[in-house]
């Protein structure tokens, strides 16, 4: 290939993959560090960032580069892979071998820029500036407990994210959403997630009304009040068990835990302290730290280029679902963590270890996504994926949300909000405008089960390791199989790749009946 041609499209994508680790470092602070006060100005700085970001993405002449680029690729026998289907996701046939690392760039700086290249520059800074407003006015509906505080700007930017899609385009046989979706897991359709997520309902609401009823275990925490440092002290040490490298990144305290990645070298994770609820704190930084060990994964030869980013938001999600969930609730992780969690808070030290094990996998029906537990999880999603649907299809207006909330928790889970902060109000993504992100948390889940599944069978002393506080060579092995590729294919063909199967619930049914069952009192 000439070197004028890549010279060009590099020189691009380093200006680019600068401009993103500036305002994602701000959008740290502004979960972290940043005085009230600041706020309008924030919203500022991000806005004037993404606008010059969308501005140097756009740019006539990087379109010029990137075709000068893909054409002296083609002359050399590459292949031209115009999209997951080509390369093997989403139903496609896999290619032989994956794409040289130049391809696969200019792959993901070419999906990136066709949709950005349809969204007027106003309507990017519109949406940067009602973002840093909403998440203002989110916090105080939440305090106050008023919905009708955020209504307004969530109404704001439902009308921003549908001008938005209607630029760049419904997809042909598609719908408005599925243009949100292809942003967070590239060629994931409504049609395919609606059945899926029917499915699961289907035989999820049956095993949470049988797990239910069955007598709770007793709460050894109950009654008693934790130290935050020592929290925070074990938090660290599970990090470092799990090979989370604080040298390269770092963990703060938020309200809502979250993890953001400015370079494979610099990867900031958050989590929240309760005094009365110790495993909150541990489950938070188990999921983070999963998201972490991604970012910390990528492939840093290329971290100037769109290759060193996730596949997709799903695939991050299975990172840290995997975590939190197959390793953070399983009985060889506990025969390790117990010790040291009763070495911290001697007021355990009595707590029989089954008895404490069968405590963590507590299956109720609550209130609270992230507090909710691994059965009951998705049900959450099914309903925050069905009400995404209704607000883009025009069938639900947002002053009936709240409603529509109460009503289907009460018919997926049996329980319903009394107040809108431990409902509508309690998720901070739509106060991000993140429209189309809650479902890839369940292909994260189901994901998830796949990769530990094939890692159980690759690693077959893996739960001896997990008792003894080894767990590198799982890292290690989700490093080899899922980090390191970045987005070199789609998520789905990575996951096939290291697991012979794509996006199903079978290995997720599979898990929770087995482990479940064995869980009986």
């Amino acid at each position: 290939m000439p070197e004028n041609a890549w010279e060009l499209v590099a020189a691009g994508m380093a200006d680019l993959r600068a401009l993103q680790g500036a305002a994602t470092l701000l959008t740290w602070d502004q979960e972290t560090y940043l005085p009230k006060a600041g706020a309008e100005a924030r919203g500022e700085q991000l806005s004037a960032l993404q606008g010059l970001y969308h501005e140097k993405l756009t740019a006539p002449a990087l379109g010029d580069a990137i075709l000068a680029a893909e054409k002296a690729l083609r002359a050399e026998g590459q292949p031209d892979e115009a999209g997951p289907e080509r390369a093997g996701g989403m139903g496609g046939t896999p290619p032989a071998d994956p794409p040289s690392s130049r391809h696969a760039a200019l792959r993901a700086l070419r999906f990136d820029r066709d949709r950005a290249v349809k969204v007027p520059a106003r309507l990017v800074r519109e949406l940067a500036r009602e973002q840093s407003a909403a998440l203002v006015a989110w916090r105080e509906a939440r305090e106050q407990d008023r919905f009708d505080r955020f209504a307004p700007h969530l109404e704001r930017l439902l009308a921003l994210r549908r001008e938005q899609v209607q630029a760049i385009g419904v997809p042909a046989g598609g719908e408005l959403y599925d243009v949100l979706l292809d942003g967070y897991e590239e060629g994931m359709r409504v049609a395919r997630l609606e059945p899926l997520f029917q499915q699961l309902q289907g035989w999820l609401v049956p095993l949470v009304e049988r797990l239910a009823a069955r007598p709770p275990p007793p709460d050894p925490f109950a009654g008693r009040r934790f130290d935050p440092e020592q929290q925070w002290q074990l938090t660290l040490e599970v990090l470092a068990a799990m090979g989370f490298d604080l040298d390269a990144g770092r963990q703060d305290r938020s309200i809502h835990p979250f993890t953001l990645g400015l370079d494979p070298r610099d990867v900031r994770l958050t989590t929240h302290l309760h005094e009365e609820a110790p495993l909150s704190a541990l489950f938070s930084t188990l999921h983070e730290g999963g998201h972490g060990l991604y970012e910390q994964g990528l492939p840093v030869a290329h971290r100037r280029t769109f290759l060193c980013a996730a596949a997709s938001l799903g695939l991050h999600e299975s990172q840290s679902r995997l975590w939190e969930n197959l390793v953070g609730r399983s009985r060889p992780f506990w025969r390790w963590l117990l010790p040291r969690l009763q070495q911290r808070f001697p007021a355990l030290a009595g707590v029989d270890p089954d008895a404490f094990h069968r405590a963590v996998n507590r299956v109720e029906r609550t209130l609270i996504r992230t507090e909710s537990d691994e059965v009951t999880y998705n049900l959450h999603v099914a309903l925050r994926f069905e009400l995404e649907l209704g607000m883009l299809r025009g069938t639900l207006q947002v002053k009936d949300l709240p409603a529509a909330w109460d009503d289907g928790m009460q018919r997926l889970l049996g329980v319903r909000p009394h107040r809108a902060a431990e409902g509508v109000l309690q998720d901070i993504h739509w106060a991000w405008g993140e429209l189309g992100y809650f479902p890839t948390y369940t292909v994260g889940n189901l994901y998830a089960a796949s990769l530990f599944a094939a890692a159980r069978t690759a690693l077959p002393g893996l739960d001896g390791d997990l008792a003894a506080g080894r767990l590198l060579p799982l890292r290690d092995w989700l490093r080899e199989h899922v980090h390191r590729h970045g987005r070199a294919l789609p998520a789905e063909e990575l996951v096939r790749r290291a697991t012979g199967r794509g996006l199903q619930d079978g290995d997720f049914r599979a898990y929770l009946e087995a482990k479940y069952g064995a869980l009986a009192p």
